[in-house]
């Protein structure tokens, strides 16, 4: 399935092999956290944590198996994400999308989702082992400060791509 936007060319530029090694790499990342949910979870007690306030204390509670819900809400968006990452010419741009741009926005935006997969992997750990009882609200806040970074960073990379027909594909 092949999705544009309205009057925007397709994209035809090829993935390179950093953005895929990092989409490899975020889907790698959330096995592993799956992994370890998934050893430790005849381990917890009837009732765990189902949310978490900003500081990571709990403040509701429900069955166990809501931890599996949890990793399949995380699974869920680390796809959709993956999926949209490789129809970017559909995204909105801070910049007017041309034929002459196209392909270096589209690969700036490529980046971003990317970039922003790879920053739920932390996210997700960090929630994960808050409600197996581990102390990780640092990883949780870092993760979503990551992924602030990226979004601006692409944001900001995909401006100057679309003004610079010289821009550097780093």
């Amino acid at each position: 399935m092949t999705l544009t936007a309205p009057s925007r060319p397709r994209r035809t530029y090829e993935t390179g092999v950093v953005t895929r090694i990092l989409r490899v790499l975020a889907l790698l990342g959330w096995l592993g956290v799956t992994i370890v949910v998934l050893r430790r979870y005849p381990d917890l007690p009837a009732t765990i944590p189902t949310h978490l306030g900003l500081n990571g204390e709990p403040d509701a509670v429900g069955p166990r198996w809501s931890i599996l819900v949890l990793l399949g809400i995380f699974w869920l968006m680390i796809a959709t994400l993956t999926w949209l990452s490789r129809r970017s010419a559909v995204f909105t741009y801070p910049i007017e999308v041309t034929p002459e741009n196209a392909q270096r926005v589209y690969r700036e935006g490529e980046r971003q989702m990317v970039g922003v997969n790879l920053t739920l992997v932390p996210v997700g750990a960090g929630v994960a082992l808050l409600v197996l009882g581990e102390d990780a609200v640092a990883l949780v806040w870092s993760g979503l400060a990551l992924m602030v970074a990226v979004v601006v960073t692409g944001a900001v990379r995909a401006v100057r791509a679309g003004r610079d027909p010289d821009h550097r594909e780093a």
